[in-house]
């Protein structure tokens, strides 16, 4: 009976060093990329730009079909008139709330350091500072019927 020699791994650590290094320099550029994208994706999925995306597409559907504008509390909050009706969208301690007819609590935007209203003109331009520091603004033109 013949008896198989086995072969030792001498002298085969610095080959797979090599390889081991090759196929890691091959993975770095694409780790790399990974999470590039990675990052960029979780700063579109901030709350907070999302929130404000939200209350700024939902104070254009007020603005669209309103009536009058005006600026109250000192800056702090818009009253919009629409057919008849008033609807307060004001800076009420760590939010923006809305109310209609001077009535109700309805939350539009929370987590908010300071948020000014100012009107020059024709345009609307709110200023947003949220609790974390990000600042938003936005701006509308606001055509009288």
């Amino acid at each position: 009976m013949q008896r198989v020699k086995l072969l030792d791994e001498r002298g085969f650590s610095f080959l797979t060093s090599l390889f081991d290094l090759l196929v890691l320099m091959t993975m770095l550029p694409l780790i790399v990329l990974f999470y590039g994208f990675a990052v960029s994706f979780t700063g579109d999925l901030d709350p907070h730009r999302l929130e404000w995306q939200l209350f700024t597409s939902d104070l254009q559907g007020y603005l669209n079909s309103s009536d009058s504008l005006e600026i109250i509390n000192e800056g702090n909050g818009v009253r919009i008139i629409q057919m008849g009706e008033e609807y307060d969208i004001e800076m009420y301690t760590d939010m923006i709330r809305k109310q209609k007819d001077r009535k109700g609590h309805e939350v539009m935007l929370t987590r908010i350091r300071h948020c000014s209203f100012s009107l020059n003109g024709d345009k609307l331009k709110i200023k947003a500072e949220f609790s974390t520091g990000t600042l938003e603004e936005a701006e509308y033109v606001f055509t009288r019927p």
